[in-house]
């Protein structure tokens, strides 16, 4: 595949749901042809796609992505929980194997079993290795056997194993580089909104409690943009993100008479809060989606050793700075995410470089205990 170097390209990965399996969507469609095109070598991958990905997906037993380039399907991945967890399936397409979507996939599907995996495994071809093996070493994988099964025709198959955490800390240490590379909802995030919200309203929005979100001084102008929701107090976290609906702008009288019910207040705090205020602004929120896995503040500014100061009531998110990386890393720890390539594709396919970041134990460690 031919990748022009003169444009910053758009990046999507998608995870499949049950839902998908069931419907056969245009994403499991894409998911099985890029699969299906390794037979020649896999004469009964048709057969594993149909008995053990579809069901497995189906049950959670496995988990499956699907990445596409200016939404062309280019990388596909599959892989399996359990104490023993398994990379089951990655595919990249030839001219992108060298744009870090390597270590992208490796971490999702890391981070996909996180929860149970006390040692990971894959197989693969003894070529592959003898090509690849600097990637695979940089995951920390390095205990090589043969595989017991022979699944591939005409080259030899090995099985390489390596501790969950081992694999963790090497995805710990990447992570800043790869959101250096690429920033997830790219499209609008020049345009988000961080705003910080009381734990207890927080969860009254996530929970479908709360509908308006009050504020002394807003603006119209953020109708329709994106709103990334930071839960002050003991949490210190983003929680998720919800979209400004409709913006309305009135006396409190008012407000509460229309939006009293979905404030997520009683009539007091309300009072308190609006009380020497001629106008307030009640903001509804939709499309709200928590994050699967909230983002803390202090495990953020020590992965990027950068200080994060929340903003008393909301600010304007940019890209690759500050509360625009932690936005990034919450996005790609949702496991599916839209984003742009931010580095040029010629510095990408230029000459081997080390650009892995080595970051600190602290940073390690404390992305680990974040995500454990």
């Amino acid at each position: 595949m031919e990748v022009p170097n003169d444009i910053q390209r758009r990046f999507q990965v998608v995870r499949l749901e049950e839902g998908d399996i069931g419907s056969k969507t245009d994403h499991f469609n894409e998911l099985r042809r890029l699969v299906l095109a390794h037979e020649g070598m896999y004469p009964d991958i048709e057969k594993w796609f149909r008995d053990k990905v579809c069901p497995g997906v189906r049950s959670t037993e496995r988990a499956a992505f699907i990445g596409y380039l200016d939404e062309k399907p280019v990388v596909s991945a599959v892989v399996k929980r359990g104490e023993k967890a398994k990379f089951c399936h990655l595919h990249i397409e030839q001219g992108l194997r060298e744009a870090h979507l390597g270590e992208i996939f490796f971490s999702l599907m890391a981070h996909e079993v996180r929860d149970l995996a006390q040692r990971v495994y894959f197989t693969l071809p003894e070529s592959v290795w003898d090509e690849k093996n600097e990637f695979f070493r940089s995951f920390n994988f390095s205990n090589l056997n043969k595989a017991n099964i022979q699944y591939r025709l005409f080259d030899e198959e090995l099985e390489c194993d390596a501790p969950f955490d081992s694999v963790w800390n090497a995805v710990a240490t990447k992570l800043p580089k790869i959101c250096n590379l690429y920033a997830w909802g790219a499209n609008s995030l020049a345009s988000d909104l961080l705003m910080s919200i009381r734990p207890k309203y927080a969860d009254q929005i996530f929970s479908g409690k709360k509908r308006y979100e009050l504020r002394r001084k807003f603006s119209t102008k953020w109708l329709g943009h994106r709103i990334n929701i930071y839960a002050t107090g003991h949490s210190m976290q983003l929680m998720g993100q919800a979209m400004a609906h409709r913006i309305i702008k009135n006396t409190p009288k008012e407000i509460w008479k229309q939006c009293g019910a979905d404030l997520g207040c009683n009539h007091t705090e309300f009072e308190q809060y609006t009380q020497n205020t001629e106008e307030i602004y009640a903001i509804e929120l939709s499309e709200v989606t928590p994050f699967r896995v909230p983002v803390s503040r202090k495990d953020i500014a020590e992965i990027f050793n950068e200080s994060l100061n929340p903003p008393q009531s909301y600010c304007a998110v940019k890209p690759r700075v500050g509360w625009g990386k932690a936005v990034s890393l919450a996005s790609f720890l949702q496991e599916t995410f839209k984003g742009q390539i931010l580095t040029p594709l010629h510095k990408l396919f230029s000459p081997r470089q080390s650009m892995i970041a080595k970051g600190s134990v602290a940073a390690n460690f404390q992305l680990r205990k974040l995500l454990s």
